[in-house]
């Protein structure tokens, strides 16, 4: 008797998380996204303030950054955001670009960021364009606040995070790979996975949201991109197309223009699912899927990592550049580069298997990180070409230019793997080398008389960093 109660309980542990799921698990749809409705869009942002506008390429970048950074909404206000409140004075468009490499991206390109904000730069950024594990970084910057106690808020009410580096740090040095593969084991995700469209890269979307874009007391989707703080700069979350068929360029951005195309509102796409389509490794998650609205008959497109197209999220950037060049203003790009380059097999090594060649040949690894070299290197001399002949600057921050004055560090760092998970000692040395990277190169823009005035010197203290410990060579 005792033992059939036993058999009960465990029935109805399953049973109840089914029974709250039912509705995500029995609909048979791979899409988040929804049709777009001109007259629910335009009833529902007059009643409240959506900061989608900013997921856009047509960057309004003459807006006065200091006015754009103390904004505050009033539902009762003329003008609803910063780009018709306040003036058009700035002469200087300032874009960065984050690279993607997994926790390794995210985990540096937040202390470079936190660097640059010490320098007074990151307070004038105008756009930040990012690819794969650098999204992660990206979107949670776009959704901060400097002051908690004065943000525009967001549509469902929900807080939004603080942008500081003892609320930042443990968020993206969180092990996302265990907590994915506990999530994939979940009854209802079980019963998804196999009966539904629902798939691996679902299940990473819900713990990205849950760890790092849900703010909301129950949880539940996360915020969207509404949701884009008015007082950040522009977000431009970058994927690629791999849509049968696709014409144009085979990168796919998370803007207005493309929601447009496909005749779907990204007012109420979440962020998660942005990320997760830049940041979609091949042959570990599925591709992120969109339904294309415009046409009769059921057509989708199909998403993956954007490192494939371009690593560095240069070209978003390039394209606002030429559509609104305007030679008389000053130009400067960052990028905040986290690529380690392919060690390949030892040359001592008869037999280079590891263990999990036994199951995927990382061989194909190899040949992704050759590749991504490869295409790295004409974005960036592209790019720096432009810049040389429109009064402009490149700041290129890479682990290898650590190599001359501290070849240890750059021994250390550009080891650490392109994986969704981070250990402690590898975030520490990360920060080291934001550090020493940010400092060098406004050094260097000090002694430029165009930038010289954009540099806040001596810089804010800097957080405390923890001890690097230094891989000694064997």
């Amino acid at each position: 008797m005792l033992k059939m109660k036993y058999h009960w309980i465990i029935l109805g542990c399953m049973l109840i998380p089914l029974l709250l799921s039912a509705c995500a698990v029995f609909p048979y749809y791979s899409h988040y996204n929804v049709r777009s409705d001109p007259q629910k869009e335009i009833a529902h942002k007059a009643k409240a303030h959506s900061g989608a506008y900013l997921a856009s390429d047509d960057v309004q970048w003459k807006v006065d950054w200091q006015c754009r950074n103390n904004w505050q909404f009033d539902k009762d206000a003329t003008f609803p955001n910063p780009i018709d409140a306040c003036p058009k004075n700035d002469n200087n468009f300032i874009g960065i670009a984050i690279s993607g490499g997994g926790s390794r991206a995210a985990v540096f390109s937040a202390a470079v960021l936190f660097e640059l904000e010490r320098y007074g730069i990151l307070q004038q950024v105008d756009v930040i364009s990012s690819v794969s594990g650098g999204s992660f970084t990206a979107a949670y910057y776009a959704l901060s606040c400097d002051d908690v106690r004065n943000c525009p808020p967001t549509m469902e009410g929900s807080d939004r995070f603080k942008w500081d580096p003892m609320e930042v740090f443990p968020k993206l040095e969180k092990n996302f790979i265990s907590k994915w593969i506990l999530n994939l084991f979940w009854i209802e995700n079980i019963v998804r996975y196999w009966l539904t469209y629902y798939d691996r890269s679902d299940v990473m979307v819900k713990t990205l949201a849950n760890n790092l874009y849900d703010n909301s007391l129950l949880g539940g989707k996360g915020f969207c991109f509404r949701d884009l703080n008015p007082q950040r700069p522009y977000l431009i979350i970058n994927a690629t197309n791999n849509t049968e068929n696709n014409s144009g360029t085979r990168i796919f951005s998370f803007t207005q223009k493309q929601f447009d195309e496909l005749q779907s509102s990204i007012d109420r796409y979440p962020i998660a699912d942005a990320v997760m389509a830049s940041s979609a490794f091949p042959a570990v998650f599925q591709s992120v899927t969109l339904k294309d609205f415009s046409k009769k008959d059921d057509r989708y497109v199909h998403l993956f990592d954007g490192g494939t197209s371009d690593n560095l999220g240069i070209t978003s950037l390039r394209e606002i550049l030429e559509r609104n060049n305007d030679r008389n203003s000053k130009k400067l790009i960052i990028i905040i580069d986290a690529h380690t380059r392919s060690h390949g097999k030892s040359p001592k090594d008869p037999n280079p298997r590891s263990f999990i060649d036994y199951f995927i040949d990382t061989n194909f690894l190899d040949a992704y990180q050759t590749l991504m070299a490869e295409l790295r290197h004409g974005k960036t001399s592209e790019i720096q070409k432009w810049l040389d002949e429109n009064n402009g600057e490149l700041l290129h921050l890479q682990f290898s230019d650590l190599g001359k004055n501290h070849p240890e560090l750059y021994e250390t760092v550009k080891k650490i793997k392109t994986n969704l998970y981070i250990k402690k000692n590898e975030a520490a040395c990360l920060k080291h080398a934001a550090r020493i990277l940010v400092r060098e190169k406004m050094d260097e823009l000090r002694n430029d008389s165009r930038w010289e005035s954009l540099i806040q010197f001596p810089p804010k203290k800097g957080y405390e960093l923890q001890p690097c410990k230094i891989e000694q060579k064997k």
